[in-house]
């Protein structure tokens, strides 16, 4: 453990052991199997008081592998600390992610089973148990194989009986944690619902207290209607809710999480969440499970518990839609993010380059597969480009007229010119989710947070060169390198888009066109400034390939002289019948014979 190589401290610590075995051997009148078992590793002793207990307690327990250490106090039996030893939390000193990062410490983590119990003693029948309130001593611990086993008991304070937390912990990198709490020999139970309280309270972690709070949320499965449902409770205001059937509960935050996982859905379960305006903490989580057992029948409930990152194919291997939790969108936006943008990042992962790299390679390689939509998008510009003074020709000889029949001659030299208007439209809506399903992918990533490129610290974080004084609306009080060049790259691509024809649309008064499309980077600049800095660096790279395919698809795929040769081609040839729209000719024709005839 933690002094394993200090001989002075592990010959106190094994003694310590040996003293806790001898008393519990004394006094135990029951001997569980687990007790005849060699101890083969030292537990850990701490002198730090639990819950603002006033009492030092010498037997508080350590377990640990290589990415969790957790800490298990003698005062309530329950894990008191939980360090995760791969990650940091953000440092506003040094403006880092450089310090110790706890997902529970300091009495953040509160638990307690509460049951009554028959009394040996004379002058009372029943008395009522807190484990809260009991103190614990580690009364079994042992390596087996690949786990490490830890039991705390507690004596009935009242007459014969024990109660145990066991914990089960793996080697290597294993984030989760069996949890079975027992009774052994405990007198009858006069009240056959016993009751389980918890509450913690989540840490912020993160550079942006406000942003991180929008991803802290509650997260529950239950069973409804013979389904598998996942819902949340509200992470911008204070709710609770009674649950049937509970799977799991999740108390997420923006990149990492507390499961609770019961062996056996819980049939009657509440929760509730508060939210916190300022200070250390974010959220305050308290549950409450309610458990009905059998006269005569011993305690037994076993738990997972979860403490780590919200990792998917981690998550994944629970095979209880865990993974959902992370916030990739909803609907469409969630299946690009996990299918699509998620397969290529852990592909471009591989090649361990600095993340900033990965995410502009990533961004080429969505540009390469998104590659022929650009150059149909930019070939119909040019046709319509093309087409443009007969445009105006037919907007000057309907300017008076019946705006209906203004559309139609157009829509006539649209089919004689070979021109499909609607596909412009289509490209341009198969982008929008691919554009919107980033805005989750980036900030919720794991695999960014802390990670640096250039002058960005922290690429699921804003860049920020310069801090205002004072607060914009909408763009907050820092300034964004990445979200500027963006911006200003957004424009340049607006202004080619522009003057190749993709703002000519011909429903609207060409004028106004490029004011509203010029708006746009404005509008962006505002918008993202808070937001992740490997989004801006996404979108600045993207817009930057774009305006090279431009220039690209200009030079060497598309000739003007060719495409105004084809457009002439298709005038001559024979108009197209086609067997629908005449159907609904003769329809509507029938119909206004119909109406003329009753008249």
């Amino acid at each position: 453990m933690k002094d394993k190589n200090l001989d002075y401290n592990s010959t106190i610590g094994l003694f310590l052991i040996l003293l806790i075995l001898t008393f519990f051997t004394y006094f135990n009148t029951y001997k569980d199997p687990l007790s005849n078992k060699f101890i083969e590793k030292k537990v850990s002793l701490f002198d730090k008081p639990f819950f603002g207990s006033k009492k030092k307690s010498k037997n508080d327990c350590v377990l640990e592998n290589e990415v969790l250490r957790l800490r298990i106090s003698s005062l309530g039996g329950m894990i008191d600390e939980v360090f995760l030893k791969k990650y940091k939390a953000y440092d506003f000193i040094h403006l880092s992610h450089n310090k110790n990062l706890y997902l529970i410490k300091d009495s953040s983590f509160l638990y307690r089973m509460v049951f009554w119990v028959t009394s040996s003693k004379r002058h009372s029948n029943k008395n009522l148990i807190t484990t809260n309130s009991l103190y614990f001593h580690p009364f079994f611990f042992q390596k087996r194989g690949k786990f490490i086993i830890l039991v705390m008991r507690a004596r009935n304070p009242y007459g014969m009986g024990f109660i145990d937390h066991i914990y089960t912990l793996g080697e290597g990198a294993q984030y989760h944690i069996g949890f079975h709490i027992r009774t052994v020999n405990l007198p009858v139970i006069t009240n056959k619902t016993i009751s389980i309280n918890l509450e913690q309270k989540i840490f912020s972690l993160e550079k942006d207290r406000n942003w991180e709070n929008t991803y802290t949320q509650v997260y529950y499965s239950h069973n409804k209607d013979s389904h598998f449902k996942i819902q949340s409770l509200s992470e911008k205001k204070s709710e609770e809710k009674n649950i049937s059937d509970l799977n799991w509960i999740a108390h997420k935050q923006q990149f990492f999480a507390t499961i609770f996982i019961p062996k056996k859905p819980l049939r009657d379960f509440f929760i509730h969440s508060e939210n916190f305006s300022s200070g250390i903490f974010l959220k305050k989580i308290q549950s409450n499970i309610l458990l009905k057992i059998k006269e005569h029948e011993e305690i037994n409930i076993p738990f997972q518990l979860y403490f780590g990152p919200l990792d998917f194919s981690l998550l994944k291997k629970f095979d209880q839609k865990i993974e959902n939790i992370i916030p990739f969108g909803w609907g469409f936006l969630k299946w690009i993010n996990k299918y699509f943008f998620l397969v290529i990042f852990q592909f471009l992962e591989k090649t361990n380059l600095n993340y900033g790299l990965i995410i502009i390679l990533m961004t080429i390689v969505v540009k390469l597969i998104l590659s022929p939509i650009t150059y149909k998008q930019y070939k119909l510009s040019a046709m319509m480009k093309l087409i443009r003074p007969e445009i105006d020709d037919i907007n000057n000889k309907f300017r008076d007229s019946d705006p209906l029949k203004k559309q139609r001659a157009i829509m006539e030299l649209y089919q004689k010119a070979g021109i499909n208007p609607m596909s412009g439209c289509f490209s341009a809506l198969f982008q929008i989710p691919i554009f919107y399903s980033l805005f989750k992918f980036f900030p919720t990533l794991i695999n960014l947070r802390g990670k640096s490129f250039l002058w960005v610290d922290d690429l699921t974080s804003y860049d920020s060169i310069l801090e205002l004084p004072f607060s914009i609306p909408f763009y907050g009080n820092h300034v964004s390198l990445l979200t500027l060049l963006y911006s200003f790259a957004l424009l340049i691509y607006t202004k080619l888009s522009n003057d190749a024809g993709v703002s000519r649309n011909d429903n609207n008064n060409p004028s106004d066109m490029p004011f509203i499309l010029y708006l746009m980077p404005i509008i962006m600049l505002l918008f993202i400034n808070s937001y992740a800095s490997g989004l801006s660096l996404y979108y600045f790279i993207s817009n930057i390939i774009n305006i090279g395919l431009i220039f690209f698809i200009k030079k060497f795929l598309l000739d003007e002289n060719k495409i105004r040769q084809k457009i002439q081609e298709n005038k001559k040839k024979p108009k197209k019948h086609y067997y629908w729209k005449y159907r609904i000719k003769e329809i509507m024709k029938k119909k206004r014979i119909e109406k003329i005839s009753d008249y």
